[in-house]
């Protein structure tokens, strides 16, 4: 299988084995061997000799040396979760094109993320100087999630965009929908929307009380599951239907009454959608990262089940 993203961030953190006065030569060599994916990334910033020594004479020794660190430590879980983003939306970043490769590198810490031509195809440069500079070097799947999306609209280069303003953005995306008629088109359309724009959730549904003490799956997107019907009080969508409360669960493998579709999943959260202080339904997220979701998500899922406990009724069923 073709693979979509690769690691070199190691080549260029080896300018550590070198004085500080060598590093301009050392990014020459670097330059040669990664040719001409470098060489293009300096005509696409429209670098001169003398704008790239200032960049590196910007990076200190003891900078570098904690990033070497936590890449040593952290490079094999960032490039799994960063391919994982990309694979798992297939068909949304039309990958059967095979016409761009997503490569970690060690750039100058100008852009997070490239866009140059390699000897054959795109590449999408993601550079870890810029993230670890910007302090967003945890997010590196999300910076990956986002250049590709970029790359897709034409867009060639950018910064990471950190969630707080993704999703105050995706709000303003959403708000629209709800003033469409048909409620079920709503639901499909805001399970496709965060399925899309949001590279940690990775599979999004709504379930609607569809009769005594019982949920429905209604529309949703991501891989089937099994889970049509699901008893109040039974595992965490359960839960949260016979509470009323939100569940946010960082590690589902901890929780004895989590009910498991998917080996995949790691972490879920649960937000009820109520109608007069009554459980009508709810809007279940999976990720396929630990501890995915926090805060922001929460508030967020609960603007989104609040505009829809208006449109939904009991009468409302799949």
């Amino acid at each position: 299988m073709r693979k979509v993203v690769q690691n070199i961030a190691g080549d260029f953190l080896k300018i550590l084995d070198h004085d500080r006065k060598d590093w301009f030569s050392f990014w020459q060599s670097y330059k040669r061997k990664h040719s001409p994916i470098v060489e293009n990334y300096e005509k696409r910033l429209g670098l001169t000799p003398s704008s790239i020594e200032k960049a590196l004479h910007q990076m200190t020794r003891p900078m570098l040396d904690k990033l070497a660190s936590y890449w040593k430590a952290h490079s094999r879980d960032q490039k799994l979760w960063s391919s994982h983003v990309i694979s798992h939306r297939h068909g949304l970043f039309n990958l059967s094109k095979e016409d761009f490769t997503v490569l970690i590198s060690g750039l100058l810490g100008i852009r997070d993320w490239v866009v140059v031509q390699g000897n054959k195809e795109n590449v999408i440069l993601i550079d870890i100087v810029s993230l670890w500079k910007r302090q967003r070097i945890d997010s590196l799947s999300s910076a990956v999630f986002q250049a590709v999306a970029g790359f897709r609209r034409g867009i060639t280069m950018g910064d990471m965009i950190g969630k707080q303003n993704v999703l105050d953005t995706l709000k303003e995306k959403l708000e629209p929908l709800f003033e469409q008629e048909n409620t079920e088109e709503i639901m499909k359309k805001v399970c496709q929307t965060l399925f899309e724009e949001v590279p940690h959730y990775d599979w999004v549904g709504f379930y609607l009380v569809s009769g005594e003490n019982e949920l429905t799956l209604g529309p949703y997107t991501g891989d089937p599951t099994e889970h049509v019907k699901i008893p109040f009080e039974k595992g965490i969508c359960g839960q949260a239907a016979s509470t009323g409360t939100t569940f946010l669960v960082e590690d589902v493998s901890k929780e004895s009454n989590y009910l498991s579709c998917n080996p995949k999943v790691k972490s879920e959260i649960v937000v009820p959608i109520k109608k007069d202080g009554e459980v009508i339904g709810e809007l279940d997220i999976d990720s396929h990262t630990l501890s995915a979701f926090d805060e922001i998500d929460k508030e967020f899922l609960r603007w989104i089940c609040s505009k829809l406990s208006e449109r939904i009724d009991r009468r409302t069923c799949f």
